[in-house]
């Protein structure tokens, strides 16, 4: 089961879900929650690189390499790409750094015009 927050933003939820998903697929093990005895607050266990893992793959999932070309050759800005992606500006911006596709991208144009 995953719990996200209706409140959020559409991107955000997006994030969230994909985050939990890539539990899944990453085969990680499960939180411990720990109940109080009277049941009114509740504390979860915290592994730092299994959470670190999955946002990394979360952002992989949610805009591949090839999306982040697409965009590029649509000369889409990081507003419209994260429109229609349906993620953040914030993580388009930081898969089109991380990945290093900006830099190629303008090599290849001053290389190439």
């Amino acid at each position: 089961m995953v719990i996200y927050n209706p409140r959020h933003s559409p991107a955000r939820q997006a994030s969230d879900i994909m985050h939990e998903l890539a539990h899944l697929i990453l085969d990680h093990q499960p939180a411990t929650l720990i109940m109080s005895q009277t049941g009114d607050m509740a504390m979860r266990s915290y592994n730092e690189k299994q959470e670190n893992e999955a946002s990394w793959l979360a952002g992989c999932l949610l805009l591949p390499r090839d999306a982040l070309l697409l965009c590029k050759r649509l000369k889409l800005s990081p507003k419209e790409a994260s429109r229609r992606f349906e993620v953040s500006e914030t993580l388009f911006t930081f898969r089109m750094r991380i990945t290093g596709l900006e830099r190629q991208w303008q090599a290849a144009v001053k290389k190439f015009g």
